[in-house]
């Protein structure tokens, strides 16, 4: 785990979901899998060649030092906006066929919600963040889920975040982001004056309650 934090006053945690609130490899390889699948069948070619292509564009935006950015945001560019790519994700991604009940995450996440708001920011639609929450068993435990919807934008975009602390009344000072990847999930946060907490699966959500100093 690596922190990045702004000093006390933090009221609210922003939580990303895949491979953060549950680790499935074979769950996080399939929405890519399926997504190129769709993008494949619109252009009229098979899968592996849209996945070369896809490769070769984040190629070079790595060596143009743009960074990296999501697979929405590719789909734009070849000419399929964000609307398109939420019905894709909302028609072929189901969380329950993938997810199960977590109790030690719900617990954990229990009693963070006991000090802190809590928000989910997921580049799926918010459909499929709330039914990935309903499917782990932990819904109750967030006060918001924002989604590629609700802003069309998806993360690096600072724009989840911000709507994210404006959904819960929050200033940026006051809010930490966690997630596994540190250029998607913590870099726009931190850009905003948020906290950042890096992770590398569950495993470390649940020693968050820990982490922050809340009373088991």
């Amino acid at each position: 785990m690596k922190a990045v934090l702004r000093g006390g006053g933090i009221r609210a945690l922003i939580l990303d979901l895949d491979n953060t609130l549950y680790t499935h490899p074979a769950y996080a390889a399939f929405q890519e899998d399926v997504l190129v699948e769709a993008l494949a069948r619109e252009r009229g070619e098979d899968a592996a060649t849209t996945a070369a292509l896809l490769a070769r564009m984040r190629a070079e935006r790595e060596a143009a030092g743009l960074g990296r950015t999501s697979l929405g945001h590719l789909t734009a560019e070849l000419g399929f906006d964000i609307a398109t790519s939420v019905r894709w994700r909302e028609e072929l991604i189901e969380p329950a066929d993938w997810l199960a009940p977590d109790p030690r995450l719900d617990g954990a996440l229990g009693l963070l919600a006991g000090r802190f708001a809590l928000a989910l920011v997921t580049n799926n639609p918010r459909s499929v963040g709330e039914k990935s929450l309903e499917a782990l068993g932990a819904r109750g435990r967030f006060a918001a889920v924002v989604g590629l919807d609700c802003t069309m934008e998806s993360k690096p975009s600072p724009e989840p975040f911000r709507h994210a602390a404006r959904l819960l009344g929050a200033e940026y000072g006051q809010c930490v982001s966690i997630g596994d990847r540190w250029d998607v999930d913590l870099a726009p946060a931190l850009e905003l004056g948020m906290g950042a907490i890096l992770v590398e699966g569950v495993e470390e959500v649940y020693g968050l309650p820990e982490y922050f100093g809340v009373p088991l």
